[in-house]
């Protein structure tokens, strides 16, 4: 009799080992882990039939980003799942608002030369009871599985995009440096999940529907507050305004550092597309710390001229000690470095 109760109790140690701190909507929905993590991203059930095919299950909704920001060309499936019955709260004035259980999922993934789709990480941002927790998984070279990776890797890639053929060192952060682009003072936040940068059509499998009006049906998203929904543009739409393309490029690639409480607080410089201040913009604006990254000129911005301004110069170098952003990239964003470009040469 005592043997047979320490196995039933061995037994029942081990189901909790394997189930872990989770929930979970039905026994094939998404899993959610409280406080640990999985190490492979299928253990989350985000998808399903094979993992490579990115098939979302029932809960899990697919989104895009009217302005993306550019990682060397990456192309991007993103996802988000909220716990049934709690909704994000709508906003204007920063991201999104999500409730303790949402999921967040960015896969990047690449056209190889052989004309073959190849996903070579997914990151995670999961709302545990702590807060935003940031987790990389690396792909596998047979497209099956990713796996849990802390510390980073370098893998060399070639791929094609845009009609062009790249070949880069593509570089997988880690932990430290993925909590460095979402840092909000003492926390970590989403980025790209902004109303504005949402509020853009996407091609469901049941149709065409703007995003912010799925998410509200879904009951993921609470209903706005009024009926003018702004929406940012696209910045490689030229018919849209120069003035408006440019700041949008700011905002998506060089302001979750560069506002009031990112990591690059203490420079001054403010990218936010709703900032008004033209001295914090760069505007004349002399850079805290010299050196190397200033390229020898005096500001971060001179009207009507790119070549003068700080911030051309560093966007248009792949140098460690002067590139900006200094991560996520290794290639220049030749279309945004021609932008940002125009746009300075534009001002009177």
């Amino acid at each position: 009799m005592i043997r047979l109760l320490s196995v039933l109790i061995l037994v029942g140690i081990i189901a909790v080992g394997c189930s872990g701190d989770e929930s979970e909507t039905s026994p094939t929905g998404p899993r959610f882990p409280e406080s640990q993590v999985f190490e492979k991203l299928s253990d989350y059930r985000l998808f399903e039939g094979s993992l490579s095919d990115l098939k979302p299950v029932e809960g899990v909704l697919p989104y895009d980003l009217n302005s993306p920001l550019f990682t060397d060309h990456a192309s991007k499936f993103r996802f988000v799942y909220v716990p049934n019955g709690d909704v994000a709260s709508y906003d204007t004035t920063d991201v999104l608002t999500f409730p303790k259980g949402t999921i967040l999922v960015k896969n990047f993934y690449y056209t190889l030369q052989s004309g073959e789709d190849f996903i070579i990480e997914t990151r995670l941002l999961l709302h545990q009871s702590s807060g935003w927790n940031l987790e990389v998984y690396e792909w596998n070279d047979e497209q099956t599985e990713a796996y849990r990776n802390i510390v980073g890797n370098t893998k060399p890639l070639s791929f094609v995009a845009n009609g062009q053929s790249y070949t880069v060192d593509y570089v997988i952060p880690n932990k430290n440096q993925c909590k460095n682009c979402h840092a909000r003072g003492n926390d970590e936040k989403p980025i790209g999940p902004v109303v504005q940068n949402l509020n853009k059509n996407y091609s469901y499998s049941d149709g065409v529907e703007n995003q912010l009006t799925k998410w509200v049906e879904a009951g993921i998203l609470e209903q706005p507050n009024h009926s003018e929904i702004p929406a940012w543009a696209d910045y490689t739409d030229e018919t849209r305004s120069l003035n408006d393309r440019a700041r949008v490029y700011l905002e998506v690639n060089c302001a979750h550092c560069h506002q009031k409480n990112g990591s690059a607080y203490n420079s001054g410089l403010f990218l936010n597309y709703y900032n008004t201040d033209s001295l914090s913009l760069g505007f004349n604006k002399t850079p805290v710390a010299a050196g190397a990254g200033s390229g020898g000129l005096d500001y971060v911005i001179v009207k009507g001229d790119a070549d003068a301004s700080i911030l051309h110069y560093r966007m248009n170098s792949t140098s460690t000690k002067v590139m900006m952003p200094e991560l996520g990239r290794t290639l220049i964003d030749e279309e945004g470095v021609a932008l940002i470009r125009e746009w300075i040469n534009s001002i009177e």
